[in-house]
């Protein structure tokens, strides 16, 4: 049986034209799956019931909600029974936005961060992408999407990007573009790949810290850049594409938070076409690193004539804030 979750319209077309189904039919199987967001094939209305039997709709299954004052978080079991993460907020303004994951744990290694604790078991593959979305999607009309959940979308470059294009299709739910967000943490070669993508996708690099000494130290990614050479990797994507980036800088209290630091951080800014989101760190049982009230940094930064604003960050009272994935969960991945 072939699986049509996370899958696109050219490859539905052709498991159409392999089974000798009509290739119109194609759309609209793509649009009960990415639309309509059936759960089953027989709600699949336009096969026969012979050419539903080739079919299946794999999902995955939410173990446990956990809901607080305008973040809900969902863990989610896959078919190999590894648990991932996803959280929906619900902001003040309009903006309904969805945190996904890209794998199960990360290889990075943050030091801050409680997904880096946990270490790395997987990709997750298109579908496992997408069903997060659709899990919240039947429930809550989602304006934003921000690949910001547990692991490094760039080091699942191919599946990520495939999920992308599914969710942005027309035929879909489609979610804008420009209201989808990739973090990286600076992998050059998913940065070049990224430089050649056609869609209107923002980008926005994980900094941590403002010199490559305390950056290693934060770190524990072996293949970690130096910044010199994904400023360099960035200054090509923004020649390519002219798009401004974001650098997502989240601050330790006496670690990456000193003026020097907030100098050497607005050199690196001015290198760019960039917009700077201070992220104050959010506390778990993973590190003992100290929150710090990020209005000092702000307006630091703000007088060197750089562009900058504070995250917002929901979900604290429920660990569903940024770094905290998987803190109070993370004794149940296997």
């Amino acid at each position: 049986m072939y699986d049509l979750m996370g899958k696109g319209i050219v490859e539905i077309t052709a498991l159409c034209v392999e089974n000798e189904i009509a290739q119109y039919k194609a759309r609209e199987i793509f649009r009960f799956v990415n639309q309509k967001m059936v759960s089953t094939v027989d709600e699949i209305t336009i096969l026969k019931k012979e050419e539903r039997q080739l079919f299946t709709i794999s999902s995955i299954i939410p173990t446990k909600v956990e809901a607080g004052k305008t973040a809900t978080k969902v863990a989610f079991e896959l078919v190999d029974g590894k648990l991932i993460e996803a959280v929906f907020m619900d902001y003040e303004d309009e903006r309904k936005s969805l945190c996904i994951s890209a794998q199960v744990g990360c290889p990075i290694g943050c030091q801050f961060c409680a997904t880096g604790k946990m270490g790395f078991t997987r990709n997750l593959t298109a579908a496992e992408i997408v069903s997060q979305v659709y899990y919240f999607a039947k429930e809550h009309e989602i304006s934003n999407l921000v690949f910001m959940g547990m692991g490094e979308p760039f080091l699942n470059y191919d599946n990520v990007m495939k999920a992308v294009y599914i969710l942005n299709d027309d035929l879909g739910i489609n979610i804008a573009s420009r209201k989808m967000v990739i973090s990286t943490i600076g992998i050059i070669p998913g940065i070049n790949r990224f430089a050649e993508e056609t869609k209107q996708i923002r980008l926005a690099w994980s900094l941590v810290a403002s010199n490559d000494e305390s950056r290693k130290r934060l770190i524990g990614y072996k293949g970690l850049p130096t910044i010199a050479e994904t400023i360099a990797a960035l200054q090509n994507y923004q020649e390519k594409r002219g798009r401004r980036i974001t650098i997502e800088y989240v601050l330790l209290k006496g670690v990456n938070d000193s003026d020097q630091d907030l100098d050497n951080f607005a050199r690196i800014a001015h290198q760019l076409d960039s917009h700077i989101n201070l992220i104050p760190f959010n506390p778990s049982s993973a590190s003992n690193f100290q929150r710090i009230d990020p209005q000092h940094a702000r307006d630091y930064l703000k007088a060197l004539g750089c562009n900058v604003t504070v995250r917002l960050s929901l979900g604290q009272e429920i660990s569903a804030a940024c770094g905290q994935l998987c803190n109070k969960s993370a004794d149940l991945i296997k």
